[in-house]
């Protein structure tokens, strides 16, 4: 076990370095919201939930900033929300609209482009390797 945390400390001080990081992802919170209420309705909780999935650590996920871009998204029209009541507790529940749809296919588009910007880095990095 206290190797394991002295391998993560470690990897720690080396991502400080690294300006691209999985603790820096907050640009990708608004097409993983879209991509979470593409799948089904949600409540913001169970979609800070997810957003491990995609590699965000929920210690450095700005809960504050998750809710920001809901409003935000849904002040322009991707995604609606609504009032419900489970077990007592009110929670709002987001669904995404069809702009909303049509803005996740960009973000898909956009998120290729990446992928593939990002494979010839590693190809031209693993060159050097061989």
């Amino acid at each position: 076990m206290r190797r394991i945390r002295n391998i993560v400390k470690e990897l720690d001080e080396k991502e400080k370095g690294c300006t691209f990081s999985l603790q820096r992802l907050s640009r990708f919170i608004q097409p993983s919201l879209l991509l979470f209420l593409s799948k089904g309705q949600c409540h913001g909780y169970d979609l800070i939930e997810k957003l491990g999935v995609l590699g965000f650590h929920k210690e450095a996920i700005d809960i504050g900033a998750v809710y920001r871009t809901l409003r935000k998204l849904e002040k322009e029209g991707y995604v609606k929300s609504f009032w419900s009541s489970q077990k007592g507790r009110k929670r709002r529940v987001y669904r995404i609209t069809s702009r909303g749809r049509t803005l996740l296919k960009f973000w898909i588009e956009r998120v290729k482009e990446r992928k593939e910007a990002l494979n010839k880095f590693i190809i031209i990095y693993q060159e050097d390797k061989l």
